[in-house]
């Protein structure tokens, strides 16, 4: 199986693509991706390497600084938290994602999550 992720993302980035974006969600339960396999992507393919899934402020830098990918992406943080950035950068505490809201229709869920200003001042 090695050898087929090896093939696979050396010929996705002989063809220019852009990026790929690992997402690991064996922090909702999920199995985990091996590190092999996300090693072997990250020293095949030479676009962007988009990591996901289950990660905090402490755990994106690690990564980040450990060069195990170029970006982190925040889903559910970020559905919660429309100042993630700001939050992030202040090291305030981020409001937690409701996920009986995901994917249904009106806006509860989608924009009616508190920013850290308005947290704070009402």
């Amino acid at each position: 199986i090695n050898e087929a992720y090896e093939y696979l993302t050396q010929k996705l980035s002989d063809l220019g693509l852009v990026y790929i974006h690992m997402v690991d969600h064996s922090a909702m339960g999920a199995p985990e991706v091996p590190q092999k396999i996300k090693d072997i992507v990250r020293n095949n393919f030479k676009g962007t390497y988009i990591l996901s899934g289950g990660y905090d402020k402490a755990g994106a830098e690690n990564d980040l600084d450990a060069g195990k990918g170029d970006l982190v992406a925040f889903g559910r943080p970020y559905i919660a938290n429309p100042d993630l950035v700001e939050r992030l950068k202040l090291d305030a505490e981020l409001a937690d994602p409701n996920p009986d809201t995901f994917y249904t229709p009106g806006e509860e869920g989608y924009i009616d999550y508190p920013t850290l200003h308005a947290s704070v001042t009402g």
